[in-house]
C-alpha cells in the first residue's frame, strides 16, 4: 500500500496498518521531509519514498491523503503512473471533484472514494495516531470501480476498526455540506465573535472551548474545499445566521419561553442519536 500525504489522515492509516501487519509494505510520500522522517523513524511506513511516483511504482493500492486541490493534481499524474492492477483511493471530504478528476485521466473503474468522519483540529505527521479510525464511519463511493475493488477498500477500513458505509457522490458531498463544513465555518465565526469581544481563548470555559476547537484547523485545507462550496452550505450558514438573529430577538423581547423551546427541541434531537 502507498500512503500519499502523510498528516493526520494519512499518517493515522499508515500507523494503523503497520500496527495491524495488515499489508506487506507501506510505502509513505509526503512533500515535507520531516513528514516522511517520522513515518519512517515511527514505523508507520516500511519506506519513506522520494516522490510520490516512486512511492506507487509497485503497490496494490494507492491511498490519497492530501488537500483537495493537491489531490486533483496528483490524480492528473497518476494514469501513467500507476500500476494496472492498482486500485486508487482517497480521503477527502468532498466526493463529486474527486471522481470527475478521476474520470478524466481515465480511472473511474479503478477509483473508489472514500471519506472518513475522523480527523483532528491539528495537523501533521505528529497529530497522528494510530487509533484515529477506530468506530469512525467511512463513507465509499463506489463510482464507477469494480465490486473487487469497492471491496477491497472496505476490507482496508473494517481492518483498522471503521464503519464501511455506501453513499452516492452527490448525496455524500450535499451531506458534508451541513454535517461537517457547516460546523467548521460556524466555529470560526464564533471564535470571531469572541476575539471581538474581547475575551482571549484562555478565558473560554470548557463549553466555549469545545464550540470553538474547529477554529484552530487549517485555513490552507478548507480553502481548497470551499472553492467547491455548495449551495446547501450557504443555504445553511444563512439559515444559521437567521436562527441566531430569533434568538437575539427573542431575549431583547424577554421572551425566555421561547429560548426554552428552542432548546428543549434541540436537547431532544442531540438525544435522539
Amino acid at each position: 500500500m502507498a500512503v500519499l500525504g502523510l498528516g493526520v489522515m494519512g499518517g493515522s492509516l499508515a500507523r494503523a496498518v503497520s500496527s495491524l501487519g495488515v499489508a506487506e509494505r507501506v510505502i509513505g510520500w509526503s512533500p515535507e521531509s520531516t513528514e516522511r522522517d517520522g513515518a519512517l523513524t515511527t514505523g508507520a511506513v516500511n519506506l519513506a519514498a522520494a516522490s510520490w511516483r516512486e512511492a506507487v511504482a509497485d503497490v496494490d493500492l494507492v491511498v490519497l491523503a492530501m488537500p483537495l486541490r493537491a489531490t486533483i493534481e496528483i490524480i492528473d499524474g497518476l494514469a501513467d503512473a500507476l500500476p494496472a492492477h492498482a486500485t486508487l483511493t482517497d480521503v477527502t471530504s468532498l466526493k463529486e471533484p474527486i471522481g470527475r478528476a478521476a474520470a478524466d485521466v481515465g480511472l473511474a473503474d479503478r477509483f473508489v472514494g472514500a471519506h472518513p468522519m475522523a480527523g483532528a483540529e491539528t495537523s501533521g505527521f505528529w497529530a497522528s495516531r494510530p487509533d484515529l479510525y477506530e468506530a469512525a464511519t467511512v463513507w465509499i463511493v463506489p463510482g464507477g470501480a469494480t465490486e473487487s475493488r469497492i471491496a477491497s477498500v472496505e476490507r482496508l477500513w473494517s481492518t483498522v476498526g471503521a464503519k464501511a458505509r455506501r453513499i452516492e457522490a452527490g448525496a455524500h458531498d450535499r451531506l458534508m455540506a451541513i454535517a461537517s463544513h457547516l460546523p467548521q465555518l460556524a466555529s470560526n465565526a464564533l471564535a470571531h465573535t469572541i476575539e471581538g469581544a474581547g475575551v482571549a481563548r484562555s478565558q473560554l470555559g470548557p463549553g466555549g472551548r469545545d464550540m470553538t476547537r474547529l477554529a484552530a484547523s487549517s485555513p490552507e485545507m478548507w480553502s481548497h474545499l470551499l472553492e467547491h462550496a455548495s449551495p446547501e452550505l450557504i443555504a445553511g450558514l444563512r439559515a444559521l445566521a437567521s436562527a441566531s438573529e430569533a434568538v437575539a430577538d427573542q431575549l431583547e423581547a424577554g421572551d425566555v419561553e421561547a429560548v426554552d423551546r428552542l432548546m428543549r427541541r434541540t436537547r431532544a434531537w442531540q438525544g435522539a442519536s
